[in-house]
């Protein structure tokens, strides 16, 4: 496994109410991702083995024109957040991440997973964004937009995502890859592990400003919302993908 960077500081104690707190958190965002996959419609053809190369292509060459704007997402949060000061923690989280996507050659994974895939380079920058990819990366600002004061709901939206990339690679690994004896793509197998440190890295800053108070509603409908909405965009690529084959099957006149 390719280890990847990080300049925070993973090892700073928290209280017992916060690390309480973030079991808690974890383990329902965690049995929410699962139950949220196991409705998808994508996901179940996957555990079916319903899901065939040209899909699973049509998939990630949409995901990678969406992944390379990932980073206007955290760049909404940064610049939501009311204080550098006071959400110095959360600001430096958004920041490691952009930091290590950027540093440790994740684009290049994502190109050795194409290749894993049949594509290429080549592939991937002769796609067009699709309406289902554009809807996905307006989605985060038509959430959480600039004149609301949601900064600790969007980034707990962004962990939620994060967490979500985690298991949801997990299956694509085991349901997919797996069952047709294909090597496991590095930037599966890192994102598998590594989007569990982001999501606790966007997620803990939060907990702490939210100690104390007996229910955070919003942040967890903050997270169950992102988790969901990232399911939606495969079922929405799904739905391309097939009225896109059923034209091309069309007779033509």
């Amino acid at each position: 496994m390719q280890t990847t960077s990080s300049r925070l500081n993973r090892e700073v104690e928290l209280s017992p109410q916060v690390k309480a707190r973030q079991h808690e958190i974890s383990e329902h965002a965690i049995a929410y991702c699962h139950r949220s996959l196991n409705n998808s419609r994508f996901f179940t053809l996957l555990k079916q083995g319903n899901v065939t190369q040209s899909l699973m292509q049509y998939v990630f060459l949409q995901y990678g024109l969406w992944r390379d704007r990932l980073h206007q997402w955290f760049g909404l949060c940064i610049v939501k957040a009311p204080s550098c000061a006071d959400q110095e923690s959360a600001i430096m989280a958004l920041a490691d991440h952009t930091f290590t996507d950027l540093q440790d050659g994740h684009s290049e994974m994502f190109l050795a997973l194409l290749d894993v895939l049949g594509l290429d380079r080549s592939d991937l920058q002769s796609t067009e964004r699709s309406a289902a990819t554009i809807s996905y990366e307006r989605s985060f600002f038509n959430t959480f937009g600039y004149e609301t004061s949601n900064f600790y709901e969007a980034l707990a939206g962004l962990s939620g995502r994060e967490l979500c990339v985690s298991i949801r690679n997990q299956r694509i690994l085991q349901e997919y890859f797996d069952p047709q004896n294909l090597e496991h793509p590095a930037w599966l197998a890192l994102h598998a592990e590594l989007e569990v440190d982001h999501f606790l890295d966007a997620i803990r800053p939060v907990l702490i400003h939210f100690v104390g108070e007996v229910a955070i509603n919003d942040v967890i409908q903050a997270v169950e919302q992102s988790i969901d909405r990232h399911m939606q965009y495969f079922d929405d690529l799904l739905d391309e993908f097939n009225a896109e084959l059923a034209q091309a099957l069309q007779p033509q006149n």
